[in-house]
């Protein structure tokens, strides 16, 4: 199996700056890297979906479950979206 990069973006429904920071960490404990850090003035995190990226010798289906294992740590509804990147080599 191949190293993979996986793109995610995750929204967590009625969230408040405590639940996007607790993601933050979930998220963290399952191996993701945060990409969007800039936060707004005063330290605020930014409306709409927080994006993550994993690389790693994993399968879609296991970034997934780990995506779903995150968000449901946080006690909010939440969707997300998973896409595997893929790299062609310069011609």
């Amino acid at each position: 199996m191949a190293i993979h990069t996986f793109i995610t973006r995750v929204q967590l429904q009625g969230a408040q700056p405590t639940d996007l920071e607790k993601l933050d960490i979930e998220m963290e404990r399952e191996s993701f890297k945060r990409v969007n850090t800039s936060r707004s003035k005063g330290g605020k995190y930014p409306v709409g979906p927080t994006e993550y990226n994993l690389h790693g010798n994993i399968s879609l289906l296991d970034v997934n479950g780990a995506v779903s294992r995150a968000a449901n740590r946080t006690g909010k509804k939440y969707s997300f979206t998973v896409i595997r990147e893929k790299r062609t080599p310069l011609l």
